[in-house]
């Protein structure tokens, strides 16, 4: 599967998701695909049970900690700048300017430059709680709730590695 087609996959199955409103106690359907504790914050269970259903599960590391994933993504060096960020792309957010992540979407759009934005699909979000919501929903995030922009290890075609 080459690197495009992949991305596609996980956004597609992500979108598939928008209206998914969990149950009491951020009990949710996430949790048991990524096979991680049920009843916990769940966005970055989300993000990871979509890319196991595109059997992408290596793309990514196996946590349900947005922290977890900004310190994979710093070790293995797959950081980009803001600006570059593109469909399939996780975006780590920091609401309250705590230094840390807090909370990680897929970017379901390339960085829109005239309105320092970009387009997103998340779970565990909402309008009442950014970082603990209800449900999945599309969010448009700006540059400054912006951690920082992770680029997966989606596989390669054989045009890509040449």
């Amino acid at each position: 599967m080459s690197s495009s087609l992949s991305r596609n996959k996980v956004i597609e199955l992500a979108l598939e998701e928008i209206g998914y409103i969990e149950g009491t106690g951020n009990d949710n359907k996430y949790a048991k695909i990524a096979g991680h504790a049920n009843k916990l914050p769940w966005c970055a269970t989300f993000i990871y049970a979509m890319f196991k259903e595109a059997d992408l599960a290596k793309a990514i590391p196996n946590t349900a900690s947005c922290q977890a994933i900004e310190k994979w993504a710093q070790e293995s060096e797959v950081i980009v700048p803001t600006e570059s960020a593109k469909r399939g792309d996780l975006i780590l957010m920091d609401f309250s300017k705590s230094g840390k992540a807090q909370h990680v979407g897929i970017a379901i759009s390339r960085y829109k430059p005239e309105r320092k934005t970009i387009h997103t699909v998340e779970g565990n979000t909402g309008d009442k709680s950014q970082i603990n919501g209800e449900g999945v929903y599309l969010k448009t995030r700006g540059v400054g709730v912006i951690r920082c922009v992770v680029r997966p290890r989606y596989p390669k075609n054989k045009e890509e590695t040449q």
